[in-house]
Order: C-alpha cells, then sequence, then structure tokens
C-alpha cells in the first residue's frame, strides 16, 4: 500500500512540474536569412565584395590572355626552335600556369578572408540583437528557421521579426 501511495504521489509530483514548466516556456522564431538581407549594412559589404572580386577576375583574365598569347606564339615557332629554346619556351609557360594558379588561390583566399572579415560584424550586430529581444520579452527559446533544422512551427511560438527589425532600426 505505502508503495503504490509512494508511486502515485511521485506520478503527481512529475505531471504537475512538467505541466509547470510547458507552461513557463515562450517560445519565439525568426527566419535570421530574411533578417540579414534587409540589413542596410549587408548590401554594402556585399558591393565591396563584388567590387574586390570583378578586380581579381580582370586581373586573371588578363593573365589568361598573356598565356594564351605566349602558348599560340610557342606553337606558331616550335618547329623552328632548337631543343633548348623549346624546352625554355615550355617551361615559361608552364611557370605560367603555375602563377595563374596561385593567382586563383589567393584571390579566393582573399575574397573568403573579406567577406568575413565585412559580414561578421553584421552577423553579430544581428545576433546580438535577437539575444536582446529574446532577454527582453521573456523567450526562453528563439529558433531560427532559416537553418533548415525546426521540423515544427507551433502557432503559440511568436514570430520576434519584426522587434528585431524595430531593436536595430529596420523598417
Amino acid at each position: 500500500m505505502k508503495r503504490i501511495l509512494k508511486v502515485t504521489l511521485l506520478a503527481v509530483v512529475l505531471l504537475t512540474s512538467a505541466n509547470t514548466f510547458a507552461q513557463t516556456l515562450k517560445l519565439g522564431h525568426i527566419d535570421s536569412s530574411k533578417l540579414l538581407a534587409i540589413m542596410p549594412e549587408r548590401d554594402a559589404a556585399q558591393k565591396q565584395i563584388e567590387t574586390q572580386a570583378k578586380e581579381f577576375e580582370n586581373q586573371m583574365k588578363d593573365m589568361q590572355a598573356e598565356y594564351q598569347k605566349l602558348y599560340q606564339a610557342y606553337i606558331g615557332e616550335r618547329e623552328t626552335l632548337s631543343e633548348a629554346l623549346r624546352a625554355d619556351k615550355e617551361k615559361e609557360i608552364m611557370d605560367k600556369q603555375t602563377r595563374m594558379q596561385q593567382y586563383d588561390q589567393f584571390a579566393q583566399t582573399a575574397i573568403t578572408n573579406s567577406k568575413t572579415d565585412l559580414l561578421k560584424p553584421i552577423f553579430d550586430r544581428a545576433s546580438k540583437a535577437i539575444k536582446e529581444v529574446g532577454e527582453e520579452n521573456g523567450f526562453t527559446y528563439v529558433l531560427d528557421l532559416s537553418t533548415g533544422v525546426v521540423l515544427f512551427n507551433s502557432s503559440t511560438s511568436i514570430d520576434i521579426m519584426p522587434l528585431v527589425k524595430a531593436k536595430l532600426g529596420i523598417q
């Protein structure tokens, strides 16, 4: 009898605490990719990145044109060249190709670094605003819908996008 009473009492306590927990849980959600897309400083950063990428692309086109010119000249005269001169021209062509590959790797790294440097403060600002809105409004959790991991979005979950936009001064 005591055992049944203990089990019943434990079940009541667990159900009561679970019910209390569920009542105090406040969920919010936001699509951070949409938030980032409307942040005005993102456009300026994106333009800087595109400008830098275009400069690298133009430089690469110039290098490719030089390579093609060098290669075509070699093809046109290779039959008349001595073995030593032919080997020298082939080495020059291969060196040019290697430099182009190295430059391409350098350009990709530079663009990636620029993206990180320019976009990180924007991400940090958005993240800070989301956290502040969450704290100010008593949210237990704020879910990011842009990650694609959220399997269900309840109607009781609150879209905090308007609150975050207001916090950031975005209309």
